[in-house]
C-alpha cells in the first residue's frame, strides 16, 4: 500500500498543482517520513535484538543496510541512529510516531539531551517533544534544552578544591 500510495504521488503532475495544495502534499510527506521513521527505529531494534544481519553474512546491522538495503553509509547511520531512539527510552520516538516533531527534530533533540544526566533525561525529552506539539520551533526547544541542561548540571568537581580563589582574567601582548 504505502509503494502504491508513493507511486501515485510521483506520478501527480505537480507542476499543475496550486502551490496551497503542494505545501499540503509536502507536509503530508513529513508526517509520514516522521511515523515511517519511529516504525524502521523498532524494526532496526528488534532485527539487531536478533542479530537477523548474520544470515546474510554480515557483521552488524549497519553494513547490512549498505551492503543488502543498498543505502549509503550516511543514511544507514542515520538509520542507526533513529534504532537508538527506539532503545532508549520512549519520549523522543513517540513525539515522531505522533507527528509532533519531524526525524531531522528527533535527531536533534537526541543529540542535545545527550549531555544531560541519565536520570533527567526521559523527563526532559518528554518536555521538549510537548513545547514541539505546542509549536515551539527549533530555536525555542534549543532554548529549553539550554535551560534543561542548566537545570541539571552536577557541580563542578573543581569547585571544592580552588573555592577560596578569586576569580580573575588577565590579558596581556
Amino acid at each position: 500500500m504505502l509503494e502504491s500510495a508513493m507511486g501515485f504521488l510521483v506520478d501527480a503532475d505537480a507542476a499543475a498543482m496550486p502551490a496551497e495544495a503542494l505545501a499540503a502534499c509536502l507536509r503530508g510527506l513529513e508526517r509520514a517520513d516522521a511515523i515511517e521513521a519511529a516504525a524502521r527505529g523498532r524494526f532496526l531494534e528488534a532485527f539487531d535484538a536478533k542479530d537477523g544481519y548474520l544470515a546474510d553474512g554480515r557483521r552488524n546491522t549497519r553494513t547490512w543496510l549498505v551492503h543488502c538495503l543498498r543505502v549509503t553509509r550516511g543514511q544507514a547511520g542515520e538509520h542507526k541512529a533513529i534504532q537508538a531512539l527506539a532503545a532508549e527510552p520512549e519520549p523522543l520516538l513517540a513525539g515522531l510516531r505522533e507527528q509532533a516533531v519531524t526525524t531531522s527534530v528527533a535527531l536533534q533533540l537526541a543529540r542535545w539531551t545527550g549531555s544531560i544526566p541519565a536520570e533527567f533525561r526521559e523527563q526532559a525529552e518528554e518536555i521538549l517533544v510537548a513545547a514541539a506539539r505546542a509549536g515551539a520551533d527549533l530555536r525555542a526547544l534549543a532554548q529549553i534544552c539550554a535551560e534543561i541542561q542548566y537545570r541539571t548540571a552536577p557541580p563542578d568537581p573543581h569547585d571544592d578544591n580552588d573555592k577560596h580563589l578569586d576569580r580573575g582574567l588577565s590579558l596581556g601582548t
